[in-house]
């Protein structure tokens, strides 16, 4: 239950409003505001580990996740950019767990995702785990047309990439070096749509060329 409620948490966290807050929809049960205590201590804990954090404005947005089938409450954390470099913002994001009648966060994970500026866009693309923003641009770019190629009517579509981020779906595997890029709509309206991307073997990751999309299917997943 642990490894799904992590995937489960950072699968809502892609559910970003395109308007500028960062709000996902409920999983498990449906979120709720971090409680102050939890998010002090959440942030004493990260900042002993990262003291960079200092540099950050404060929380963008806290939720806590409870009342699941299993023995675990989760918490999700992503505080405002601490870094900006050559226009690409750097800021924590944080899942953590506890046991329920516990009062103490453990087997916090964190990661790093960045903004960066599209010109085809407003809107600033997320993007977490190993890949540059030269390829994400790539990788972006290339969704953007597989995802045109794939439908009949293209005015439909979200047109909005969200976030690029490592697809593990499935915790118990090993990472096979995808990607999965998420779609919406300006203003947040319609449904988001999720694309796999992959790099062709040998091929250049700044390449629009070298990468490959395609629309997730969900029902094989399960």
């Amino acid at each position: 239950m642990a490894a799904q409620l992590r995937r489960l948490i950072a699968a809502s966290a892609l559910a970003w409003s395109v308007a500028g807050a960062d709000s996902p929809e409920g999983v498990v049960d449906p979120p709720v505001p971090l409680p102050d205590a939890d998010l002090r201590q959440i942030t004493a804990g990260l900042l002993q580990r990262y003291p960079e954090l200092a540099s950050s404005p404060g929380v963008k947005y806290a939720e806590l996740y409870a009342g699941g089938p299993g023995p675990m409450d989760g918490a999700s954390v992503i505080f405002h950019p601490h870094a900006d470099s050559h226009g690409v913002k750097d800021a924590f994001q944080v899942y953590c767990e506890r046991e329920h009648a516990s009062q103490v966060w453990t087997r916090c994970e964190v990661t790093v995702r960045r903004y960066v500026r599209l010109t085809s866009q407003d809107f600033e693309v997320r993007l977490t785990g190993p890949i540059s923003a030269e390829a994400a641009l790539a990788l972006i770019e290339a969704s953007r047309r597989d995802l045109q190629a794939s439908v009949t009517d293209a005015s439909a579509l979200p047109s909005i990439a969200i976030m690029v981020m490592p697809n593990e779906w499935d915790s118990s595997r090993a990472w096979d070096g995808t990607y999965s890029v998420i779609w919406g709509s300006p203003g947040g309206e319609g449904k988001q749509l999720e694309m796999l991307a992959q790099l062709a073997e040998g091929g250049d990751p700044v390449n629009p060329e070298a990468w490959h999309a395609s629309v997730v299917d969900y029902a094989k997943r399960e």
